[in-house]
């Protein structure tokens, strides 16, 4: 988002911003993991669950990376910019 756009935004919509990304990232690192069991119960294995666990937590934290480096580089732009 263009930082002339943040400006603009009142607190909560910031908020609610940052609610979503919260939950997009528990959701990215619980989802698999959820349907890594239901394919053990369905096909009778014991290791998706774990897999999908592996998978979610892994896609998970490279999400939550991105994002930091995302917020640096806007903090940076705005403070060269001020």
């Amino acid at each position: 988002m263009p930082p002339d756009d943040q400006n603009k935004r009142s607190p909560a919509a910031i908020g609610y911003e940052w609610v979503s990304r919260v939950t997009t990232v528990c959701l990215e690192m619980v989802l698999p993991g959820i349907g890594g069991q239901w394919l053990d119960e369905r096909w009778g294995t014991n290791y998706l669950t774990l897999l999908g666990l592996v998978i979610g937590v892994t896609v998970g934290i490279t999400h939550l990376l991105a994002m930091t480096k995302q917020a640096e580089r806007s903090k940076k732009d705005k403070n060269s910019q001020d």
